[in-house]
């Protein structure tokens, strides 16, 4: 398997804070460099107008928008937080610019995502970063979610000076992650009935998450800041670590308000992901392992600590939809991660449109089944026969929405579904050991049932579904 190592070149405002020497790019055997540079012109040792081009010594380039975190201080962004931030966005443009490739095989449970092993050197100013513990913590974090071998080498610099951790103090009690997809639209309402004073923050990496967010939030009477971050290059699809800018992101946010937590929704069938064998299909964007590496991570670097919590972790997708009281909101909103090929509409044809589909047609909000998505091969498809015959027009991404994709997967997932209403819970531990959790297990049984009452719903136009009930 062979390393790609990156030399991460910080942003200026890291420059700005250091008079030590750097290591020269030349004088490391990391010989790919990564730059992380500004969204306007700003000065940078050396020179260079990083707005119109890469510095010229730098393979990869990703722009990161400073001033959008500098606002949320008083005073300079503390240095943990600059390092943070950084290092989830030099990770971003790293698994970005590696492509990996893709094994689909017609055993499901052989075909896999190839594992690339990436290897990221960061200089960093806080010495809580700079920490062997650290490093191996965020090694184990991003090796999980992105299902790669993922290696950091923290360099610490010296600094001109402190930089005084001051935030606003204010009685906040959460800041809260905020896409434009279903979970965490839900959220804003489960927030409001709880009574929670929570601000928002969206990550647009170039999704087009930014403008969409910031409507629905409009609609629900908050309001959202977004933090701005663009890859420049290659572009690898299957971005798994996106996961860490927006948590990252939501951490800054959260110190800068002085708040304790920071609230990510995901319904637990999402991110637990046992719907799916271990294959190359599943993300762990929002796992609970992953919140507990990235709690660690906190816990060890930033004083007071900040704790990350997923409220929706025992909730079906459906259950969560019907906290949303407008039909109008839910169907605006969009949580396909191909929805930049589909003109910013859900696709219908990967897993997580499967899953939100499934949600919608069987929670409390009526919607027609040709409205749910631009394409719905639930409808569509021949299950009998496994093919579909649908006229795309969009270049489909073979690792996540294609159609031996779409057909693996409500294969899959039909199979796991059978087991959880026919097989008694003793029977489903020795494969699934994390249904032996009665919370676990009872979320899932009611997952099952709700995709068995969608497929029986939808068998009333499409009779070749019923090939997949139980």
């Amino acid at each position: 398997m062979t390393t790609e190592k990156y030399y991460v070149l910080r942003h200026p405002e890291f420059h700005r804070r250091t008079d030590t020497e750097l290591k020269r790019y030349d004088e490391t055997d990391y010989k790919e460099i990564i730059a992380v540079t500004p969204y306007k012109y700003a000065e940078v040792p050396g020179g260079g107008d990083y707005r119109k081009r890469k510095p010229p010594q730098a393979d990869e380039r990703i722009k990161y928008d400073h001033s959008i975190v500098n606002s949320l201080f008083p005073e300079r962004v503390p240095d943990v937080v600059l390092d943070i931030l950084e290092i989830a966005v030099a990770t971003f443009a790293a698994d970005k610019a590696v492509e990996r490739g893709i094994q689909i095989a017609d055993d499901f449970d052989e075909s896999r995502l190839n594992t690339r092993n990436i290897k990221l050197q960061i200089p960093v100013l806080s010495p809580e970063i700079a920490d062997e513990e650290v490093e191996q913590l965020y090694s184990e974090m991003v090796s999980h979610i992105t299902r790669d071998i993922i290696e950091y080498d923290f360099q610490l610099v010296e600094g001109n000076g402190p930089v005084k951790t001051y935030t606003e103090t204010n009685d906040l009690d959460a800041v809260s992650l905020l896409s434009d997809g279903l979970d965490s639209t839900a959220g804003i309402y489960h927030n409001q009935r709880q009574g929670t004073d929570s601000k928002y923050v969206t990550a647009n990496y170039g999704s087009g998450a930014g403008s969409k967010a910031e409507e629905i939030a409009e609609q629900a009477g908050v309001r959202s800041r977004t933090f701005r971050t663009r890859y420049k290059g290659r572009s690898e699809p299957t971005q798994f670590s996106r996961g860490l800018l927006h948590l990252s992101f939501g951490a800054a946010a959260a110190i800068a308000n002085d708040a304790e937590e920071v609230r990510c929704f995901e319904n637990g069938v999402m991110a637990r992901f046992l719907i799916l064998s271990e294959g190359w299909m599943t993300t762990r964007t929002v796992s609970p392992l992953f919140l507990t590496y990235f709690n660690k991570i906190l816990e060890d670097t930033v004083s007071p600590s900040v704790e990350v919590k997923n409220p929706f972790v025992d909730l079906t997708k459906s259950e969560i939809i019907d906290k949303i009281p407008s039909t109008e909101i839910v169907q605006e909103t969009v949580s396909c991660p191909h929805k930049a090929r589909f003109g910013n509409q859900n696709c219908g044809l990967c897993v997580p449109c499967l899953i939100r589909n499934i949600g919608i047609i069987t929670s409390s909000h009526e919607l027609p089944l040709e409205d749910l998505s631009k394409y719905n091969p639930l409808v569509s498809a021949d299950f009998e026969n496994q093919v579909y015959d649908i006229e795309i027009k969009e270049s489909l991404n073979q690792s996540a929405n294609s159609s031996e994709i779409f057909l693996k997967g409500i294969t899959e997932i039909a199979y796991f579904c059978r087991r959880l209403l026919e097989d008694s819970p003793r029977e489903l531990a020795t494969e699934y050991p994390e249904l032996t959790d009665e919370t676990i297990y009872r979320q899932h049984h009611r997952f099952a049932e709700n995709f068995t009452e969608a497929l029986d719903r939808i068998s009333d136009e499409n009779q070749t579904i019923s090939t997949l009930l139980p």
